[in-house]
Order: structure tokens, then C-alpha cells, then sequence
């Protein structure tokens, strides 16, 4: 993960391995299609390597993400990042300007829906050019590998394969792939505020220089991550998270924190996940300003929850009896209706008379607080220059945390 040319990565060439009718004897050590949780990186990277002279796929999970490792004899094929690998790979070959690859992935209809048809159609990409899919290959698989090992906690589902039909494919040693990540991922962990590459960027001052630049702003409105802004600006992605670390420190951003995993349901004995629907967290925000509902109802979605914007106070009542949100989050001074009226309403129905309820105010008051307190409710202060965004965010997220954790 070290800055090199493309020169450089190219003369670090895999080794290439055709598989046909590749049978895996039984390992004791890692019962197959039984999760193996509560591991640490140390100890994932061990289990890893138990699997020397096995082919198939290494499920791992954590809060956070979900990967498969496709391992080829021993050593790792790619690492499928399950919620954005696809667009990665679209997004890093058009980047490289491999017109062919991107044509043929274009051309497909269907995405693969197992790892066996995965690996056969990277394999097609692979042949298209070679020498640059090789270098975006090995680029994926350090990302991915990097946000491994920049979490905490992990499960690992092991599912050995039987390959009838040939794949050839670049791999790599997993001892060469851990002494190429170690560097990095140690520089990552000195960084203050960027903690991950899945992390997305808030803009927080849109008047500072850099915030003049289009493309930065377009890619700092946390909905892309690090990963793709570095793809972006076609810089190094520890290069990259470096410099908005520092502009975090600035105050010039925010970098958000990882929402956690949607639940899944591991299927033993196929090779894909069941996505369970899952029914989001609903928040509802009351407030006459349409500015202010659209920037809390972005920040909301960005972390995961479900958002019920209400702009008119008369109707709050009746919006949250039908909608039957987790918490709700009321300005104080709407001119049809104040927020300690509204709240008196609320607290008369029954089933809303447990409700949080979350006062919100740019008047951060003595009276207000002690009122908030009277109404068994919480305060917010809003935020009343761009210095306060950081420190409103962070009060959201405890809020949230405390009585509606995802």
C-alpha cells in the first residue's frame, strides 16, 4: 500500500495458478460452514493461514462490514467487499482507461451471484489487459485487506469449494499481502480522526478554499467514502486520508463515523447471503425551517435511520400516531405551534407518553433547560456557527445511541 508506479507493481508479479476439480481434504481446526466468532485480527489472519493447500471462500464479518475471501490453493484471489466491490472495480478501471474491461463488465446483464461465477468473470476482465488489471486487483484487494485490519472484532465462516471448470486468476501469498498492509495500517492508527477506509466526509465549511474546488464538495457530502474520494482525486488512499485528517482537525470537515452492519443470515450451504428486510429506525424531526430538515434528515439517512420530517406543528401529533417513530427531535420556537404546546399533546396520548422527546433550540437557556427537564424531555443546543456543527453531530449520535441505537 506503499506509493509506487505502476512499474513497480507490475515487476511484483503473482504467481498464476490454474484450478480444475480442486477437492479440499476436511480441516479440523475450522469446522466448515460453522461460524467462528469473537476473533481478533491477530487471530483471523491465523485461521487464514490454516487454510494453506485449500480452495474456497473465507467469509468475515464484522459490526461494520462483510467480506468473502476467495482463497485459490492457499493463497487469496481477491476479497469481495460486499457492499461496494462492484462499483469499485467499475470505478477503478475507467480510472485506468481499460476500455475493453470496462466494455465487457458493461456488457454483462447480471451481476454473479455466488464466488465461483465472481471469480470466472474477473477472470474474463483480467484477460482484457493483464499487466493494468493486475495492479487494480492488487489495489482492491490492499483496500479491502486495510479495512480488515483496521477492525476490532470479526466472525469467519469457512466454505471449502469444488471447482469443476478452470479459473486462472493473479493470487497472492497471504504472508506477502500482511507484510504490505502492516506499514499502512500502522500510520492509519495515528491518525486523530479518520479511523477507517469505509468512512464518509461531511463538509463543514463551505467558505474555506478548498471547499471552492467542485469536485471536493461534490465528494464531501457524506455519501462517498475515503476509498472513492482518493479514487477521485487519483491520489494514494493513506495520502488522501491523510490530508482530511488534518482538515478535520481544521473543523473543515467532519468524518462520520461506520454505521453498523444491516443484520444478515448466514446460509450454510449456499455461497451468497440472505438479506434480511430490515425495518429502519424512525426518526422524526419537527421544525417549520426547510433547510434545517433537509440538512438533520441527511444526516440521519447517512447514519442508517429512517427519517419523518414534519414542517407543520399542528399536525405533529397526528403524523407521529401514524408513523410511529423511535424518537422524535422538536424545535421550540415555530410560530403555529411552540415546541412545550406540542409536547403538553403529545404526553396525552398514551401510547406516546414514553416517547423521547428531544427539544432543539438555538436559545440554549437556563428556562429552557429546566422546562426541557420539567417535560421529561432532553435539550439540543443547535448549532449557531459552522465551529458548533461538530459538537451538535456528536450530541445527535449520543442521543441516538442512548435511546435508539441501530
Amino acid at each position: 500500500m506503499t506509493q509506487t508506479s505502476q512499474k513497480d507493481n507490475a515487476s511484483n508479479l503473482p504467481t498464476q495458478r490454474s484450478v480444475s476439480q480442486t477437492i479440499n481434504q476436511p480441516i479440523n481446526i475450522i469446522a466448515v460452514g460453522e461460524v467462528v466468532p469473537d476473533l481478533t485480527y491477530s487471530s483471523l489472519m491465523v485461521m487464514l493461514q490454516l487454510l494453506t493447500n485449500h480452495t474456497g471462500v473465507a467469509k468475515v464479518e464484522t459490526p461494520h462490514s462483510s467480506w468473502k475471501i476467495f482463497i485459490c490453493a492457499g493463497s487469496i484471489a481477491f476479497i469481495e467487499d460486499k457492499g461496494d466491490f462492484w462499483l469499485t472495480l467499475t470505478r477503478k478501471l475507467k480510472i485506468k482507461r481499460i476500455r475493453s474491461a470496462q466494455e465487457f463488465l458493461s456488457s454483462i446483464t447480471q451481476k454473479p451471484i455466488n464466488s465461483i461465477e465472481t471469480c470466472s468473470l474477473l477472470g474474463k476482465i483480467y484477460a482484457q489487459d493483464p499487466e493494468n488489471c493486475l495492479i487494480i486487483f492488487k489495489e482492491i484487494l490492499l483496500e479491502n485487506l486495510l479495512a480488515i485490519s483496521l477492525e476490532k472484532k470479526f466472525s469467519l465462516l469457512w466454505k471449502p469449494l469444488q471447482l469443476d471448470t478452470k479459473v486462472t486468476l493473479p493470487i497472492w501469498k497471504l504472508p506477502d499481502l500482511e507484510k504490505a498492509i502492516a506499514l499502512v495500517t500502522d500510520q492509519w492508527r495515528t491518525f486523530t480522526h479518520v479511523h477507517h477506509p469505509y468512512q464518509t466526509v461531511q463538509l463543514l465549511d463551505p467558505e474555506c478554499p478548498i471547499a471552492q474546488v467542485p469536485l471536493f464538495t461534490q465528494v464531501t457530502n457524506g455519501k462517498y467514502r475515503i476509498s472513492e474520494i482518493a479514487d477521485r482525486f487519483q491520489q494514494h488512499i493513506t495520502h488522501t486520508a491523510l490530508k482530511l485528517d488534518k482538515l478535520a482537525e481544521n473543523r473543515t470537515v467532519a468524518i462520520l463515523p461506520l454505521l453498523l452492519r444491516s443484520p444478515q443470515v448466514n446460509d450454510d450451504l449456499a455461497l451468497d447471503d440472505t438479506i434480511k428486510p430490515r425495518s429502519l429506525l424512525k426518526v422524526m424531526i419537527i421544525d417549520d425551517s426547510p433547510v434545517l430538515l433537509k440538512q438533520f434528515g441527511n444526516l440521519l439517512t447517512n447514519w442508517g435511520y429512517q427519517m419523518c420530517p414534519v414542517s407543520d406543528p399542528i399536525n405533529a401529533t397526528k403524523e407521529m400516531l401514524l408513523e410511529k417513530p423511535n424518537i422524535v427531535f422538536i424545535d421550540i420556537n415555530m410560530p403555529k405551534l411552540n415546541g412545550f404546546d406540542l409536547i403538553k399533546q403529545i404526553r396525552r396520548q398514551p401510547s406516546l407518553a414514553k416517547l423521547p422527546l428531544v427539544l432543539v433550540t438555538s436559545e440554549n437557556t437556563v428556562t429552557n433547560n429546566f422546562r426541557a427537564k420539567w417535560a421529561n424531555c432532553r435539550f439540543l443546543s443547535k448549532p449557531r456557527t459552522s465551529d458548533d456543527v461538530q459538537e451538535f453531530r456528536e450530541q445527535v449520535q449520543m442521543l441516538l445511541q442512548e435511546f435508539v441505537p441501530l
